[in-house]
This record gives structure tokens, C-alpha cells and sequence, in this order.
């Protein structure tokens, strides 16, 4: 294996190093916010679905984000990381518009809860 191709080896294991610890680094923020969020829930009971939906969307992306670091890692040369790039965007694509129509429908079911049942939009006052 000549030193260019080895270099080319050792950027692209560098580089999904450096993403892994970002992603990990975004994780503990994630764990914090959601621990901040738990303490909250009993003065908001409406939103609970709402929020465990967007902890599970969070979780989600960032084990794909994870993930795709992980596979950056092991790119051999710049073929390898666009194709990584391409499906991880492709994935991302696909995530974000199933987590929108997930969201949409379950802000659509709280609203009409509030608008049936409107002591739990009182009680918040």
C-alpha cells in the first residue's frame, strides 16, 4: 500500500474519530436537556406524548448519526465516504419527513384534546 493511499486511510478513521465525539458530545447535551424536561412534566401532563415523541426523534438521529460516524471511520478513499455521505443524507431525507408526519399528527391530536377537553388548557393557566 503506497503512503498516499494510507494517508487517504488514516484521514478518513481521523475524521470519523472527530465525528463520533461530537456526536457523543451532543448526546450528554441531549441526556441533560431531557433530564430538565422530566423534572417539568408534572406541571405539563398535556405534553408528554409531545415530548416523549421528540426525545424518540432525537434518540433516533443520533444513533444515525452515530452511525454514519462510525462508517466514516472505515471509508478507504473518497468513493467510500460519498457513498457514506449520500446514503447517511438519503436516510436523514426519509427520517425527517416520517418525523414530521409523526409530529404533525400527534400536535394535531394534543390541540383537538385541548379544544374537546378545555380544563386541561385552564389548568395549565
Amino acid at each position: 500500500m503506497d503512503d498516499k493511499s494510507q494517508d487517504q486511510k488514516q484521514f478518513f478513521k481521523d475524521f470519523g474519530a472527530t465525528a463520533e465525539q461530537t456526536v457523543q458530545e451532543v448526546r450528554g447535551f441531549e441526556e441533560n436537556y431531557y433530564s430538565l424536561i422530566q423534572r417539568a412534566m408534572p406541571a405539563l401532563p398535556l405534553l408528554a406524548d409531545f415530548n416523549k415523541k421528540l426525545q424518540n426523534y432525537i434518540t433516533q438521529n443520533l444513533t444515525a448519526a452515530y452511525e454514519f460516524a462510525r462508517e466514516l471511520g472505515q471509508a478507504k478513499n473518497m468513493q467510500d465516504f460519498i457513498r457514506i455521505q449520500t446514503d447517511y443524507i438519503q436516510k436523514c431525507g426519509h427520517s425527517f419527513a416520517a418525523q414530521m408526519q409523526d409530529f404533525t399528527a400527534t400536535y394535531c391530536s394534543m390541540a383537538s384534546s385541548a379544544i374537546k377537553d378545555p380544563s386541561i388548557s385552564s389548568a395549565e393557566k
